[in-house]
Order: structure tokens, then sequence, then C-alpha cells
């Protein structure tokens, strides 16, 4: 098992390997900018059921291991911290808290 340092490290680096891929001036069909459409939490809530059913799939077909499964939630987990970082009003979480 891991600590829970050990599981942030894991999250830190799929969000580094993310902002590699990310550029918040990059324009969609949409019209809008990446960075536009991230303080949205829709396309975040999206992406994080596709990437479920991803793990769920990984999972089903793991062929006696669970790492495939693994690697998916962990890309859930850094997707949920990045529509923290760029959501909209995500900062009023800091002085309401989660209760």
């Amino acid at each position: 098992m891991l600590n829970r340092t050990a599981v942030y490290n894991i999250i830190n680096a799929e969000r580094n390997y993310q902002d590699t891929t990310y550029s918040p001036d990059e324009l969609l069909s949409s019209g809008v900018t990446r960075g536009q459409r991230d303080l949205d939490v829709t396309p975040g809530l999206t992406l994080l059921d596709a990437y479920t059913r991803k793990a769920q799939d990984a999972w089903v077909n793991r062929k006696g291991t669970d790492l495939p499964a693994l690697q998916q939630i962990a890309k859930i987990a850094a997707i949920a911290v990045r529509i923290l970082e760029r959501a909209g009003g995500s900062e009023a979480l800091l002085n309401e808290g989660l209760r």
C-alpha cells in the first residue's frame, strides 16, 4: 500500500503531464479558449465520467492485475485536481469548506 505522500506524488506527476499537453489560449471549435472553457465545471465532469468508464473497462479486462485500472484512477484523481484548480468559484472552498 502507498502512503498519502506517495499517492499525491503520483497525482502531481500526472498533473505535470497534463500541463504539457494543455494550452489555455488554444481556440476550440466552440469559439472559446481552453482556459475559458475550464472555468465551467461541466467539461471536467464529462472527462471524469469518461475516465471512470475506462477504469471500469480496465478492471473488467484486467487479466490478473489491477494496474491498468489503477492507472486510470490516478488520471481521474489528477483530472479532479485540475478541475479544482481551474473552475470558476472553486476558491470559495477555501472559506466555505466541503461541509
